[in-house]
C-alpha cells in the first residue's frame, strides 16, 4: 500500500509540474511583432520608433521616426530598413537582426553590418532583446509598443 502512495504522489507531482509549465510552452504568434515600437535602453537609438510589418511574407522593421541623436540623423532616414529579419527559435523565442547605424561605413572596412538578438515578449507591448545567448528576461534592450497595427 505504501508503494502505491509513493507512485501516486510522484505521478501527481509530475502532472502538477507539467500543467503549471504548459502555459509557457504555447507558441507565440509572430504576428505579435506587427505594429510600431519604440526602442528603449539603447543609448544611441533610445526613442527611435520602428514600424514592423510583413513584406514579401517575412517580418521587416523600418524606421518610422528618428530620435534626436546626431549620429542617428546622419546615418539614417525614415523608412530605412532597421530590422531585416525576425525568425523563430522556439515556441516563445525569436531571433531579431538589426542593422547597425552607419552600416555602409562598417561594410567599407569589412566589418559586420548587423547585430543579432535573442527575443522574448515580456507582455503584449514589451519585447526584451539580449545578445550572446544571454537570457532575454535580463534584457540589454527593450522595444515598447507605441501602436498595435498600422
Amino acid at each position: 500500500m505504501r508503494q502505491i502512495t509513493k507512485t501516486s504522489l510522484a505521478l501527481l507531482l509530475t502532472s502538477l509540474i507539467f500543467f503549471s509549465c504548459s502555459g509557457k510552452l504555447k507558441q507565440v504568434s509572430d504576428d505579435k511583432f506587427i505594429g510600431i515600437w519604440e526602442i528603449k535602453e539603447a543609448p544611441l537609438m533610445d526613442g527611435t520608433q520602428i514600424h514592423i510589418k510583413r513584406e514579401n511574407n517575412k517580418l521587416v522593421g523600418r524606421i518610422y521616426k528618428l530620435n534626436d541623436n546626431k549620429y542617428v540623423k546622419l546615418f539614417s532616414d525614415s523608412d530605412d530598413v532597421w530590422i531585416p529579419e525576425i525568425s523563430r527559435i522556439s515556441n516563445f523565442e525569436f531571433k531579431l537582426t538589426e542593422n547597425k547605424i552607419g552600416k555602409e561605413l562598417f561594410a567599407l572596412y569589412g566589418q559586420k553590418t548587423t547585430q543579432e538578438f535573442k527575443v522574448q515578449f515580456a507582455d503584449d507591448n514589451t519585447i526584451q532583446l539580449s545578445t550572446n545567448d544571454s537570457d532575454p528576461t535580463k534584457s540589454t534592450r527593450i522595444y515598447k509598443r507605441v501602436i498595435t497595427a498600422h
